[in-house]
């Protein structure tokens, strides 16, 4: 099938970078009026072992959609923080558990998840809401063919 692009109009992968940056930039802002000190990466590691404390760092890479390496500088940076706390189970892999300080911070955290997911839902109605979910999963799926 052959699909003419429009040159003048920005194409659907420009968008969805732009409507990424522009995410990621409330998300940052959120998190600072929160009075969180932590960065979107830091938060989507804590938010993925809130549900599952204990993970493998590897894990909660595959979980979050992140590099290795990216959640590896994470995950110290949490550490420094107090955060997470690290159990080497071999040379080459840790398992990953957020500490009393990050059970304290929890509240905030959700209620920013909660905003977020709030201010996303509100753009749109329930049926469009399921198409886009059901065309991001189809993207993500995509991803291991």
């Amino acid at each position: 099938m052959e699909h003419n692009i429009n040159i003048t109009e920005p194409t659907v992968g420009c968008k969805m970078g732009l409507a990424y940056k522009i995410l990621l930039t409330q998300l940052e802002d959120a998190l600072r009026k929160a009075n969180l000190n932590i960065n979107p990466n830091e938060y989507l590691i804590l938010r993925t072992l809130y549900n599952n404390n204990g993970a493998q760092q590897c894990e909660i890479s595959e979980l979050i959609g992140k590099d290795k390496s990216i959640v590896s500088r994470c995950i110290e940076g949490l550490v420094d923080k107090n955060l997470v706390k690290t159990e080497e189970i071999s040379h080459k892999c840790r398992k990953v558990y957020y500490t009393a300080a990050a059970d304290e911070i929890k509240p905030r955290i959700m209620s920013v998840a909660n905003e977020r997911h709030k201010a996303l839902t509100d753009l749109t109605n329930p049926d469009d809401l399921k198409i886009f979910i059901n065309v991001l999963h189809n993207i993500i799926k995509s991803k291991s063919n």
